[in-house]
């Protein structure tokens, strides 16, 4: 791995130490390590690197091989999805992956339904989304894009994650709908939730995060701050093949 990131984070909230997964037989995730903080930290990479591999590993959706995954001070490596949730992580799948039949309050309702403390409580959720508000009666095959994303983050947000992972939650969203939820990050952050961003839309993860993650072909290639790699073309073109479009601030 090269780094180019000279402040490590310091009292980790989330450590993933070596980690080895395999896929369907194939090797996806090579000793992946990264460490979170109470931060924003940005996971990008062209599709197939890994990205949604180490999502799903993180929240015991896939047997980790070797390595391990910490929490805090506690080792959550092979806990269930439930349990993991339970500690406090909440995770946003790519695909928004909202239940087709229930509504937008119906969604919110069973989210909520183990949460001890309400620092998000409907009420907060509905303020931060308004369009979820709105469309409160509405049932998940109802609504557009953008509102499925905003349910499928509300739904995550109101059972109080201390960490919450999102894979990919600008994907296929109009550019209004990406100012908002970048808006939207933001505020979640500030309010002390940890927060791992996985995006293929470079622009997004250099608006918000100050350092980045760089997944290559299953590994950690590169970790650097957020401004180094926007400012670098080489970089852009070595580890993304791509250039970085400005996202407003």
């Amino acid at each position: 791995m090269t780094s180019i990131w000279q402040e490590p984070c310091r009292d980790p909230l989330l450590t993933v130490h070596k980690v080895q997964v395999y896929r369907d037989g194939a090797h996806v995730l090579q000793g992946v390590s990264m460490k979170l903080g109470h931060e924003l930290l940005a996971v990008v990479g062209r599709n197939g690197m890994g990205k949604s591999t180490l999502c799903e590993s993180i929240m015991g959706l896939l047997p980790i091989h070797s390595g391990s995954i910490g929490l805090g001070d506690a080792d959550i490596t092979g806990l269930r999805p439930h349990e993991i949730a339970r500690r406090g992580i909440g995770y946003v799948p790519q695909g928004r992956r909202v239940f087709a039949s229930l509504s937008v309050a119906e969604h919110l309702t069973l989210g909520a339904a183990r949460r001890t403390r309400h620092p998000w409580p409907v009420d907060r959720i509905y303020e931060t989304f308004p369009r979820l508000a709105i469309r409160r009666k509405n049932r998940g095959s109802e609504l557009s894009g953008g509102e499925q994303q905003m349910l499928a983050i509300a739904r995550a947000l109101v059972q109080d994650p201390r960490l919450l992972i999102m894979d990919e939650p600008t994907e296929g969203l109009a550019p209004i709908v990406v100012h908002q939820l970048v808006s939207v990050f933001r505020g979640i952050v500030a309010d002390g939730v940890g927060l791992l961003l996985v995006e293929q839309n470079l622009a997004v993860a250099a608006a918000l995060a100050e350092r980045i993650v760089v997944m290559v072909n299953g590994c950690v290639a590169l970790e650097t701050s957020a401004a180094h790699l926007q400012a670098s073309e080489e970089l852009q073109r070595r580890y993304l093949g791509i250039g970085c479009v400005p996202v407003s601030k």
